[in-house]
């Protein structure tokens, strides 16, 4: 399908939220359910906490009804802060207490002790998160605003700035003090570790007036995009120590057509570089990528999660066992592809999100 012809994404908003709707738990009462192999399926591990935070935030930004989509917002907050605790996941806290602020949900600091943490032990819990996850806290604890809060937002902010390597402008994947499955793969960083930390800089930057912030989410915004491919892809791994990348596939569609573009508008609106072409060519891989097809399926508001290698399993794990140990994966010389025909909550949650930020003022609850 031609760039012309193809549908815009703001277009897909009344669609994005009816699916949301289908991904509902009536069991849970979470953004519980998935399309995986082209069939509604429970989504796996801690993806329901992360989703539907996520959902949330991007139902309230984009001004649809939250009760036309969920029975209790709020109540849903505190939900997912017991779960934090009872599922032993610290690292959905971020993203939790985001959801929170948007729809005006419990008081920061009683979620907070729903979840299981006060304020003075959020510091000591940071060496264990991945960068993508010290990054939601510093966005959440932005959001949330709390000056007995503003420690832990400091020190979020300090252990995400210590993660950047000066050098290459790659934010590293865990702290030396991270569990030994992310510690070993501590260089080898993926597009999640890099785009909501620059996210994150950007809410600094126009939350605290943060000019160290501002400049250094304007320096990884531009090395972002220079590393764009010249289809318009976010690659996938990055070398943190020499800023090669470690891993290219697979390219996902969130982050073309989300991910990328509100990190992106964020930096814009901080006072950053706009980047506007590098946003269309993002979202363009859409509509003309690897595999030729369109991703988008307008009737019903789906778009395919990512392009992935197809290759047989032993270089499959011998490409995982790369990553693992930190090292690079080798490059076949003539790659083939396939479709993942897979779409998760948060995508469409990130989508009515990243096209709302862009066409309107923030609400009562957003930084942008």
């Amino acid at each position: 399908m031609s760039q012309a012809l193809a549908p815009r994404i703001e277009d897909l908003q009344d669609l994005c939220t009816d699916r949301l709707r289908d991904c509902l738990d009536p069991r849970s009462g979470r953004f519980g359910r998935q399309i995986r192999d082209g069939a509604w399926a429970p989504t796996l591990g801690t993806e329901s906490l992360t989703s539907s935070a996520i959902c949330l935030i991007g139902l309230h930004r984009a001004g649809i009804p939250l009760r036309a989509v969920v029975a209790d917002p709020a109540a849903l907050c505190r939900d997912l802060a017991a779960g934090v605790r009872d599922e032993a996941y610290p690292g959905a806290l971020g993203l939790v207490l985001w959801a929170n602020s948007a729809v005006r949900g419990a008081a920061p600091l009683v979620l907070l002790a729903e979840a299981g943490f006060s304020p003075d032990e959020l510091e000591s819990l940071l060496p264990e998160l991945t960068t993508m996850e010290v990054a939601w806290l510093v966005s959440g604890l932005l959001h949330a605003s709390v000056p007995a809060l503003r420690p832990a937002t400091i020190a979020a902010l300090r252990e995400l700035e210590g993660r950047l390597d000066q050098q290459t402008l790659v934010f590293r994947h865990a702290s030396t003090a991270a569990p030994l499955r992310h510690r070993m793969r501590r260089q080898i960083a993926n597009f999640a570790d890099q785009v909501y930390p620059l996210q994150a800089l950007s809410f600094a930057a126009l939350v605290l007036g943060d000019a160290t912030a501002r400049q250094l989410a304007d320096h990884c915004g531009a090395r972002l995009v220079a590393a764009q491919g010249p289809l318009g892809q976010w690659w996938w791994h990055h070398d943190a120590a020499n800023d090669a990348v470690a891993e290219a596939y697979p390219v996902y569609s969130v982050h073309q057509h989300s991910m990328a573009p509100m990190a992106l508008r964020a930096l814009a609106l901080a006072g950053g570089q706009a980047h506007a072409a590098a946003v269309a060519r993002s979202r363009a891989w859409l509509h003309a990528n690897e595999l030729g097809l369109d991703l988008v399926e307008p009737a019903s508001g789906i778009i395919w999660r990512s392009v992935e290698r197809e290759e047989g399993a032993a270089a499959h794990r011998l490409r995982q066992a790369c990553l693992l140990a930190g090292l690079p994966t080798p490059e076949p010389p003539s790659p083939r592809f396939r479709l993942n025909r897979e779409i998760r909550p948060y995508e469409w949650g990130w989508l009515l999100y990243a096209t709302a930020i862009e066409g309107s003022s923030p609400p009562a609850g957003h930084v942008v």
